[in-house]
């Protein structure tokens, strides 16, 4: 009986020996895997991609930004007033817009379907205009729960459930920006290993004539499956190639022209198509990221 959460692998994107490797590494049933039939699967992916890219080379080519509607326009003013997003969205032009998730291109080869559902359940089956805002960019988010523990003299670690645990930066901070801290002695500076989770808001970039969706795939995917295409989400563009070095998601940057000038590249609704995408019980897993430091003290000459 296979056990874990059910996940969407997209074949669609991924070479052969990576599908191979993940099947033979995460699957649950991984054991039992008959190799022939996963490399068939793969093949029929192959084979299916492209007929695709010679059918519709131009699928996701020209996509459309709209307008947010006057009605949803008031609650701009509460996103941008998000400390986070403020901090997340600094450093390259962005509006609060609408777009087709039908022309959305995608680069994540694994989708919770599980966490589709409890999505699709959170937001409900026929959501408003405002709700359907907020599902998309939270500026009232919780954070997902997670524990933080000392492993040891210099290292920390920190699980969660949420695989959008992260490591978010190293900064040096001043001793008044630092509450509730009595220190054995006065503060010269405090170095921070900051760890938490992404913005969470749905994001794309808009790179030429492509959207590339960057943050909120399982929300995209809840959408897609639920039938709703147009939705509100920030929308970065980028005009340089280090634009892209610094925003991309990582297979967009090790790839560059696979997503952004090929024909028909991966695309929001393979996830839902059976040839495209294998379902695949995953095995439970959490997050864990683990800090550690180093000190060193001389003398200068």
């Amino acid at each position: 009986m296979p056990t874990g959460e059910e996940h969407a692998y997209l074949l669609a994107r991924s070479p052969l020996d990576d599908y191979l490797g993940f099947m033979a590494d995460y699957a649950a049933d991984a054991a039992g895997a008959d190799r022939r039939r996963l490399v068939a699967e793969w093949k029929a992916a192959a084979d299916r991609m492209e007929e695709l890219r010679a059918a519709t080379p131009d699928r996701a080519d020209r996509a459309e930004i709209d307008p947010l509607p006057p009605g949803l326009r008031p609650l701009v003013a509460h996103v941008e007033a998000d400390p986070v997003f403020r901090r997340a969205f600094s450093d390259a032009e962005y509006e609060i817009a609408v777009v087709d998730l039908d022309a959305v291109v995608v680069s994540q080869k694994l989708v919770s379907l599980e966490h589709v559902r409890r999505l699709q359940a959170q937001l409900g089956p026929d959501p408003s205009s405002e709700a359907l805002f907020r599902f998309c960019l939270p500026f009232d988010r919780r954070p997902p729960d997670h524990r933080a523990s000392r492993i040891g003299d210099d290292e920390f670690a920190f699980v969660s459930e949420s695989s959008d645990l992260r490591f978010l930066e190293a900064v040096m901070l001043r001793p008044d920006q630092v509450t509730g801290y009595q220190a054995v002695g006065p503060v010269a500076g405090v170095v921070a290993l900051v760890v938490g989770f992404g913005s969470n808001y749905l994001n794309v970039l808009s790179i030429g004539e492509r959207l590339i969706l960057n943050n909120g795939n399982h929300r995209a995917c809840a959408l897609f499956d639920l039938g709703v295409r147009r939705v509100p989400c920030v929308v970065q563009t980028l005009t340089h190639p280090d634009e892209i070095d610094v925003h991309a998601p990582r297979a967009v940057k090790r790839n560059p022209d696979f997503y952004l000038t090929e024909p028909r590249p991966p695309l929001l609704a393979d996830y839902f198509d059976p040839v495209l995408s294998r379902r695949v019980n995953v095995a439970l897993t959490r997050k864990q990221v683990r800090v550690g430091y180093s000190v060193e003290e001389k003398d200068m000459p």
